[in-house]
């Protein structure tokens, strides 16, 4: 997997230092989207902290959407912004999933 380092340093939260997103911030309609894309990042360029991606909330959401955890992983070290993984959720994730 490639990573875009510069990207996602600019993006990222370092979660050692700071919280990912609340679960009920939505991201493309879904809830826990956010949070999920807050502690990939970080685990990515190993500033995760406490914060584990892939956790049992992660899966609940990867469920939902009807998703693939490394697909979603994959995608985001490209240093995708928010809105570009939105409108990556938007075309991939299942049309009836999202509330």
């Amino acid at each position: 997997m490639n990573i875009n380092r510069s990207k996602l340093e600019k993006l990222a939260k370092d979660l050692r230092k700071e919280e990912p997103r609340p679960a009920h911030v939505k991201l493309a309609n879904f809830e826990m989207a956010a949070r999920t894309l807050d502690k990939c990042r970080a685990s990515l360029l190993g500033i995760e902290g406490e914060y584990r991606f892939g956790c049992p909330m992660d899966q609940e959401f990867f469920q939902e959407a009807v998703i693939n955890e490394e697909d979603f992983k994959a995608f985001v070290a490209t240093g995708a912004s928010d809105q570009e993984v939105a409108d990556w959720l938007a075309q991939h994730a299942s049309p009836h999933a999202a509330r």
